[in-house]
């Protein structure tokens, strides 16, 4: 071996141990209090007794940002259950790939069609990441964000029916939505008579006039697809298939 190819696999090996020494750093040091309780209010534990602590279920996670922080599959995950995450942050889904193993971990932006669309960024690990103009308005106007904190990017999406297929996925216990006002463009292009789901908890946040309509649409879509709401955790709502 010469020794320019030497150097350059000891630099990518400092260099993966530096991003393994992050991965854990971010997750079981950073985030430690999250490793008890991930949920915001307590989705989780709700979640996990409606099915029973024995139960070993399939989820499935779109917008999943974190896999211990604010995250309403972590608790689901560590009884046993498994699943699919989904983010449109590729660190996100490394920090995934690193802690939940056991799952498919997917770096893809969901959205009511298969084309490019633009993408309002703050950085590679926020939760305000968003598709959606309206959500971008609540940023600005609820979290002080600036304009000079935004950059604008063009992103490559696809719709959640053609992922299930993939994987063939189609019986799931609990579904998580939360991706920052662009929850409809999903749910409403969502086969639910082909995707049998459980229950479902999706964000919903009554900011203004479209969000209060997007909400109010996410709503009649759910209960016309014979869903019943059961439980309100702040801005989180759960709703359950009537049997």
């Amino acid at each position: 071996m010469n020794n320019t190819k030497s150097k350059f696999l000891n630099i990518s090996k400092k260099y993966t141990y530096l991003k393994k020494f992050y991965y854990f750093y971010n997750i079981y040091i950073r985030n430690y209090k999250f490793l008890k309780n991930g949920s915001q209010f307590g989705e989780d534990k709700f979640i996990l007794n409606k099915f029973g602590k024995n139960y070993k279920g399939k989820f499935l996670d779109i917008g999943c940002y974190h896999p211990t922080k604010h995250n309403n599959t972590y608790l689901l995950y560590k009884n046993g259950w498994s699943g699919i995450n989904i983010d449109l942050n590729p660190l996100t889904i490394e920090l995934f790939n690193f802690a939940r193993q056991r799952d498919k971990n997917l770096n893809i932006a969901i959205s009511d069609e298969e084309s490019t669309q633009k993408l309002y960024f703050l950085d590679e690990l926020n939760t305000q990441n968003t598709l959606d103009n309206n959500h971008l308005s609540f940023l600005k106007d609820h979290h002080n964000i600036e304009n000079s904190e935004i950059t604008e990017k063009k992103i490559k999406t696809k719709k959640i029916d053609q992922i299930l297929n993939d994987f063939d996925f189609n019986n799931i216990d609990f579904m998580n939505i939360d991706i920052e006002g662009h929850e409809i463009n999903v749910l409403k292009k969502l086969n639910f008579e082909k995707f049998f789901i459980k229950l479902l908890c999706v964000e919903m946040i009554n900011h203004n006039e479209k969000s209060k309509q997007n909400n109010k649409e996410i709503d009649d879509l759910l209960k016309k697809s014979n869903y019943k709401l059961i439980k309100k955790f702040d801005f989180n709502y759960i709703y359950e298939k009537n049997k």
